[in-house]
């Protein structure tokens, strides 16, 4: 399947986990299970598009672009309609995506460059901004940025990147085990439910049917995701919060 195909499903599947103040309690954890696998494939499709866009620093510009269109959107709901914290919305993928391209960028230009200076402050960056994203300081930087890292440097070579994935995999399973006052069922059920961000190893199957290729080149290809993000998010957030006043 080419990306377009996969980025369609991928997001069916997104306003699946964000339906969740509209969905009734049994339905949340399950479809919260099932959809671990989106942000990281985004990720993914965010190294691909490094790698082929004929403009780096035009893709990300388009990226923290369309970070700030999104961050002045959350801000007008959220301080002139919903007004609530508990209801307002505060998801921002663009910027975690930014980050992450950001410190691929960083490193592939480490990599390039001879000058001492200019390498070891291209590396600094590279630090500062993966720092940034494993304090959880934007939306699923813990989990998201370092498959893109993985993704990038094991590019070329996919066996090593699925080990990769599986050992980080394994690694933030094992951040929930350690420390746990017991390992009854009902306790390991429950850590599972609370913090599921290693079943991200379910994009898996998807990255496999990926062929490659990109699909149609018509502008709303281009832009759909980058569209359909906000707007998703911002109509169930609504929607949420008129309810909410019935």
């Amino acid at each position: 399947m080419n990306a377009n195909q996969l980025k369609l499903i991928m997001m069916s599947l997104m306003v699946l986990d964000h339906l969740a103040p509209l969905l009734p309690p049994q339905l949340v954890v399950p479809f919260n299970l099932i959809t671990r696998c989106v942000g990281v494939f985004f990720g993914f499709m965010a190294v691909e598009g490094f790698h082929y866009t004929r403009s780096r620093k035009n893709y990300l510009l388009r990226l923290y672009g369309w970070t700030g269109f999104m961050f002045l959107g959350n801000t007008i709901i959220n301080t002139l309609i919903v007004k609530n914290p508990a209801l307002g919305i505060h998801n921002n993928i663009f910027l975690t995506l930014a980050i992450g391209v950001s410190i691929i960028w960083a490193i592939d230009f480490s990599r390039r460059i001879k000058e001492p200076f200019f390498r070891i402050l291209a590396l600094l960056v590279a630090l500062i901004l993966t720092i940034v994203a494993l304090l959880g300081l934007v939306e699923g930087g813990l989990v998201v940025v370092p498959f893109m890292l993985i993704s990038y440097f094991f590019r070329e070579q996919p066996r090593k990147r699925t080990i990769g994935y599986i050992i980080f995999s394994l690694i933030l399973l094992s951040m929930n085990l350690i420390g746990l006052p017991d390992y009854s069922i009902d306790t390991l059920k429950m850590v599972m439910i609370m913090n599921p961000d290693f079943l991200f190893i379910t994009v898996l199957p998807f990255i496999a049917l990926y062929n490659g290729k990109k699909g149609s080149n018509k502008p709303i290809f281009k832009y759909i995701f980058y569209i359909f993000y906000p707007a998703h998010l911002w109509l169930i957030t609504l929607i949420a919060f008129y309810l909410n006043q019935a």
